[in-house]
Protein backbone atom coordinates (compact mmCIF):
# COMPACT_ATOMS: atom_id res chain seq x y z
CA UNK A 1 0.00 0.00 0.00
CA UNK A 2 1.53 3.28 -0.77
CA UNK A 3 2.45 5.75 1.93
CA UNK A 4 0.89 9.12 2.13
CA UNK A 5 4.06 10.61 1.06
CA UNK A 6 3.82 9.01 -2.28
CA UNK A 7 0.48 9.44 -2.70
CA UNK A 8 0.88 13.56 -2.28
CA UNK A 9 3.97 13.29 -5.10
CA UNK A 10 1.67 11.18 -7.11
CA UNK A 11 -1.06 14.27 -6.98
CA UNK A 12 1.56 16.44 -7.61
CA UNK A 13 2.51 15.09 -10.62
CA UNK A 14 -0.85 14.33 -11.95
CA UNK A 15 -2.19 17.73 -11.25
CA UNK A 16 0.92 18.90 -13.11
CA UNK A 17 0.53 16.96 -16.11
CA UNK A 18 -3.11 18.07 -16.20
CA UNK A 19 -2.18 21.74 -16.18
CA UNK A 20 0.15 21.19 -19.25
CA UNK A 21 -2.59 19.05 -21.14
CA UNK A 22 -4.68 21.52 -20.75
CA UNK A 23 -2.70 24.88 -21.44
CA UNK A 24 -1.43 22.39 -24.66
CA UNK A 25 -5.31 21.62 -25.27
CA UNK A 26 -5.98 26.01 -25.40
CA UNK A 27 -2.96 26.59 -27.95
CA UNK A 28 -4.17 23.43 -29.84
CA UNK A 29 -7.70 25.11 -30.25
CA UNK A 30 -6.09 28.42 -31.21
CA UNK A 31 -4.45 27.21 -34.12
CA UNK A 32 -7.21 24.68 -35.06
CA UNK A 33 -9.45 27.64 -34.90
CA UNK A 34 -6.79 29.93 -37.16
CA UNK A 35 -6.39 26.84 -39.65
CA UNK A 36 -9.73 25.79 -40.18
CA UNK A 37 -10.91 28.79 -40.43
CA UNK A 38 -8.32 29.89 -43.34
CA UNK A 39 -9.52 26.32 -45.05
CA UNK A 40 -12.54 27.31 -44.91
CA UNK A 41 -12.05 30.57 -46.19
CA UNK A 42 -10.00 29.80 -48.91
CA UNK A 43 -11.91 26.74 -50.38
CA UNK A 44 -13.25 28.50 -53.10
CA UNK A 45 -10.05 30.02 -54.45
CA UNK A 46 -8.28 26.56 -54.28
CA UNK A 47 -11.15 25.41 -56.36
CA UNK A 48 -11.21 28.37 -58.98
CA UNK A 49 -7.30 27.83 -59.32
CA UNK A 50 -7.68 24.00 -59.56
CA UNK A 51 -9.97 24.60 -62.70
CA UNK A 52 -7.70 26.83 -64.13
CA UNK A 53 -5.07 25.34 -63.57
CA UNK A 54 -6.03 22.39 -65.07
CA UNK A 55 -7.54 24.14 -68.45
CA UNK A 56 -4.09 25.73 -69.06
CA UNK A 57 -2.22 22.98 -67.96
CA UNK A 58 -3.66 20.76 -70.69
CA UNK A 59 -3.24 23.65 -73.32
CA UNK A 60 0.24 23.78 -72.40
CA UNK A 61 0.99 20.15 -73.10
CA UNK A 62 -0.24 19.88 -76.76
CA UNK A 63 1.40 23.22 -77.49
CA UNK A 64 5.38 22.76 -76.13
CA UNK A 65 7.97 19.79 -76.90
CA UNK A 66 7.20 16.70 -75.48
CA UNK A 67 9.20 15.44 -72.73
CA UNK A 68 9.73 12.05 -71.92
CA UNK A 69 9.10 10.63 -68.63
CA UNK A 70 8.73 7.41 -69.00
CA UNK A 71 12.19 6.52 -66.88
CA UNK A 72 12.13 9.26 -63.99
CA UNK A 73 10.28 8.26 -60.62
CA UNK A 74 7.13 9.61 -59.46
CA UNK A 75 8.03 11.82 -56.70
CA UNK A 76 5.98 11.65 -53.45
CA UNK A 77 5.49 14.44 -51.22
CA UNK A 78 4.80 12.95 -47.23
CA UNK A 79 2.92 15.76 -45.33
CA UNK A 80 3.11 15.32 -41.59
CA UNK A 81 3.00 17.42 -38.29
CA UNK A 82 5.68 18.88 -36.57
CA UNK A 83 4.95 17.37 -32.94
CA UNK A 84 3.97 14.41 -31.51
CA UNK A 85 0.77 14.24 -28.64
CA UNK A 86 -1.66 14.38 -31.69
CA UNK A 87 -3.39 11.23 -31.04
CA UNK A 88 -2.77 8.85 -33.85
CA UNK A 89 -2.42 11.77 -36.55
CA UNK A 90 1.24 10.76 -37.80
CA UNK A 91 0.85 7.00 -36.78
CA UNK A 92 -1.85 5.99 -39.40
CA UNK A 93 -0.35 8.62 -41.95
CA UNK A 94 2.92 7.05 -41.42
CA UNK A 95 1.28 3.64 -41.40
CA UNK A 96 -0.69 4.36 -44.56
CA UNK A 97 2.57 5.42 -46.15
CA UNK A 98 4.77 2.58 -45.18
CA UNK A 99 2.13 0.42 -46.89
CA UNK A 100 2.50 2.41 -50.10
CA UNK A 101 6.08 2.52 -49.90
CA UNK A 102 7.13 -0.90 -51.02
CA UNK A 103 4.86 -0.22 -54.19
CA UNK A 104 7.40 2.64 -55.55
CA UNK A 105 10.72 2.11 -54.23
CA UNK A 106 12.56 3.56 -56.83
CA UNK A 107 9.87 7.22 -55.59
CA UNK A 108 11.81 10.19 -55.13
CA UNK A 109 10.40 11.67 -51.72
CA UNK A 110 10.54 14.96 -50.47
CA UNK A 111 8.89 15.35 -46.70
CA UNK A 112 6.93 18.37 -45.18
CA UNK A 113 7.15 18.17 -41.66
CA UNK A 114 9.65 17.22 -38.94
CA UNK A 115 7.78 14.24 -37.77
CA UNK A 116 7.82 13.60 -41.33
CA UNK A 117 11.30 13.80 -41.87
CA UNK A 118 12.47 11.66 -38.59
CA UNK A 119 10.15 8.91 -39.38
CA UNK A 120 12.15 8.36 -43.30
CA UNK A 121 15.44 8.32 -41.23
CA UNK A 122 13.85 6.31 -38.46
CA UNK A 123 13.46 4.02 -42.22
CA UNK A 124 16.45 4.61 -43.46
CA UNK A 125 14.55 6.26 -46.63
CA UNK A 126 16.74 8.76 -47.78
CA UNK A 127 14.95 12.16 -48.87
CA UNK A 128 15.79 14.37 -51.90
CA UNK A 129 14.83 17.38 -49.81
CA UNK A 130 13.40 18.02 -46.63
CA UNK A 131 10.91 21.11 -45.44
CA UNK A 132 10.27 22.30 -42.43
CA UNK A 133 7.04 24.09 -42.24
CA UNK A 134 5.09 26.60 -39.47
CA UNK A 135 2.49 25.03 -37.26
CA UNK A 136 0.40 27.53 -39.29
CA UNK A 137 1.30 27.00 -42.72
CA UNK A 138 1.94 30.36 -44.76
CA UNK A 139 1.64 31.04 -48.92
CA UNK A 140 4.88 31.87 -48.79
CA UNK A 141 5.89 28.54 -47.97
CA UNK A 142 3.37 26.90 -50.24
CA UNK A 143 4.45 29.06 -52.98
CA UNK A 144 8.24 28.05 -52.52
CA UNK A 145 7.35 24.03 -52.62
CA UNK A 146 5.27 24.43 -55.41
CA UNK A 147 8.18 26.15 -57.68
CA UNK A 148 10.00 23.30 -56.06
CA UNK A 149 7.79 20.37 -57.53
CA UNK A 150 6.95 22.34 -60.67
CA UNK A 151 10.70 22.71 -61.27
CA UNK A 152 11.59 19.30 -61.05
CA UNK A 153 8.41 18.29 -62.59
CA UNK A 154 9.40 20.28 -65.92
CA UNK A 155 12.91 18.92 -66.16
CA UNK A 156 11.20 15.73 -66.62
CA UNK A 157 13.44 14.53 -63.17
CA UNK A 158 9.94 13.21 -62.00
CA UNK A 159 7.04 11.33 -63.92
CA UNK A 160 4.72 12.96 -61.65
CA UNK A 161 4.22 14.59 -58.53
CA UNK A 162 1.70 13.10 -55.30
CA UNK A 163 1.08 14.06 -52.11
CA UNK A 164 0.69 11.48 -49.13
CA UNK A 165 -0.94 12.95 -46.41
CA UNK A 166 -3.43 13.57 -43.84
CA UNK A 167 -7.13 14.65 -45.45
CA UNK A 168 -9.22 16.93 -42.97
CA UNK A 169 -12.72 15.85 -42.65
CA UNK A 170 -14.03 17.12 -39.60
CA UNK A 171 -12.96 18.00 -36.01
CA UNK A 172 -12.95 14.30 -34.51
CA UNK A 173 -11.59 12.24 -38.05
CA UNK A 174 -8.98 13.17 -40.38
CA UNK A 175 -7.83 10.66 -43.16
CA UNK A 176 -4.59 9.54 -44.91
CA UNK A 177 -4.77 10.01 -48.86
CA UNK A 178 -2.89 10.73 -52.11
CA UNK A 179 -3.57 13.57 -54.40
CA UNK A 180 -1.70 13.73 -57.97
CA UNK A 181 -0.33 17.21 -57.49
CA UNK A 182 1.09 16.75 -61.49
CA UNK A 183 0.44 16.82 -63.73
CA UNK A 184 -2.53 18.68 -63.17
CA UNK A 185 -6.17 17.10 -63.91
CA UNK A 186 -7.82 18.67 -66.87
CA UNK A 187 -10.98 20.68 -66.21
CA UNK A 188 -14.30 19.69 -66.72
CA UNK A 189 -15.99 21.89 -69.51
CA UNK A 190 -19.31 22.40 -70.41
CA UNK A 191 -19.87 21.62 -74.32
CA UNK A 192 -19.08 24.42 -76.08
CA UNK A 193 -17.02 26.44 -73.40
CA UNK A 194 -13.98 27.72 -75.07
CA UNK A 195 -11.01 29.67 -72.50
CA UNK A 196 -10.17 33.12 -73.34
CA UNK A 197 -6.29 34.18 -72.49
CA UNK A 198 -5.55 37.71 -71.99
CA UNK A 199 -3.34 39.45 -73.15
CA UNK A 200 -2.28 35.71 -74.66
CA UNK A 201 -1.75 32.56 -73.85
CA UNK A 202 2.06 32.09 -73.00
CA UNK A 203 1.67 34.84 -70.44
CA UNK A 204 -1.47 33.67 -68.43
CA UNK A 205 0.35 30.37 -68.07
CA UNK A 206 3.43 31.81 -67.15
CA UNK A 207 1.97 33.83 -64.16
CA UNK A 208 -0.94 31.67 -63.70
CA UNK A 209 -0.16 28.15 -63.49
CA UNK A 210 2.51 28.66 -60.51
CA UNK A 211 0.46 30.75 -58.53
CA UNK A 212 -2.63 28.12 -59.20
CA UNK A 213 -0.37 25.29 -58.40
CA UNK A 214 0.66 27.36 -55.18
CA UNK A 215 -2.80 27.89 -54.02
CA UNK A 216 -3.33 24.34 -54.11
CA UNK A 217 -0.46 23.41 -52.28
CA UNK A 218 -1.51 25.92 -49.75
CA UNK A 219 -4.90 24.38 -49.10
CA UNK A 220 -3.78 20.82 -49.06
CA UNK A 221 -0.93 21.79 -46.09
CA UNK A 222 -3.82 24.06 -44.38
CA UNK A 223 -5.58 21.08 -44.40
CA UNK A 224 -3.21 19.06 -42.76
CA UNK A 225 -2.38 21.43 -40.08
CA UNK A 226 -5.62 21.42 -39.24
CA UNK A 227 -5.97 17.95 -39.08
CA UNK A 228 -3.42 17.89 -36.38
CA UNK A 229 -4.17 20.75 -34.46
CA UNK A 230 -7.63 19.22 -34.29
CA UNK A 231 -6.12 15.57 -33.16
CA UNK A 232 -4.01 17.71 -30.42
CA UNK A 233 -6.71 19.27 -29.39
CA UNK A 234 -8.57 15.93 -28.77
CA UNK A 235 -6.06 14.10 -27.92
CA UNK A 236 -5.34 16.90 -24.82
CA UNK A 237 -8.72 16.97 -23.98
CA UNK A 238 -9.04 13.07 -23.41
CA UNK A 239 -5.48 13.60 -20.95
CA UNK A 240 -7.09 16.63 -19.23
CA UNK A 241 -10.09 15.00 -18.07
CA UNK A 242 -8.08 11.45 -17.00
CA UNK A 243 -5.57 14.20 -15.33
CA UNK A 244 -8.70 15.28 -13.22
CA UNK A 245 -10.03 12.77 -12.40
CA UNK A 246 -6.91 10.47 -11.68
CA UNK A 247 -6.13 13.52 -9.37
CA UNK A 248 -9.99 13.21 -7.90
CA UNK A 249 -9.16 9.74 -6.81
CA UNK A 250 -6.10 10.54 -5.55
CA UNK A 251 -7.50 13.38 -2.92
CA UNK A 252 -9.98 10.80 -1.87
CA UNK A 253 -7.22 8.05 -0.88
CA UNK A 254 -5.51 11.14 0.75
CA UNK A 255 -8.52 12.50 2.67
CA UNK A 256 -9.32 8.92 3.84
CA UNK A 257 -5.87 7.96 4.41
CA UNK A 258 -5.60 11.36 6.66
CA UNK A 259 -8.85 10.32 8.15
CA UNK A 260 -7.79 7.00 9.33
CA UNK A 261 -4.37 8.39 10.88
CA UNK A 262 -6.53 10.61 12.94
CA UNK A 263 -9.05 8.36 14.03
CA UNK A 264 -6.13 5.53 14.40
CA UNK A 265 -4.28 8.92 16.73
CA UNK A 266 -7.61 9.18 18.56
CA UNK A 267 -8.12 5.80 19.24
CA UNK A 268 -4.69 5.48 20.68
CA UNK A 269 -4.74 8.35 22.92
CA UNK A 270 -7.87 7.33 24.60
CA UNK A 271 -6.22 4.16 24.95
CA UNK A 272 -3.46 5.36 26.81
CA UNK A 273 -5.62 7.81 28.80
CA UNK A 274 -7.86 4.34 29.78
CA UNK A 275 -4.43 2.66 31.09
CA UNK A 276 -3.29 5.78 33.48
CA UNK A 277 -6.53 6.03 35.05
CA UNK A 278 -5.95 2.36 36.28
Amino acid sequence: MASLRDLKKRLESTKATGQLAGAMRTVGTVKYSKTSSALAAFAPYAEACRHIAGSASGRREESEDYIDRSSAPPMYVLVSGNRGLCGGFNHNLFTYFDALYPKARDMTLVTCGRMAAEHCREKGIVAAKEIALSDIPTFDEARELALYLLSEYSSGAASEVIFVYQRFLNMLKQEPDTRRFLPAGDAEEGEGTETIFLPDEATVREELIPLCLASDVYSLLVSSAAGAHAATVMAMRSAYDNANKTAQRLETQIHRRRQAEVTQSVLETSGDTEEMRF
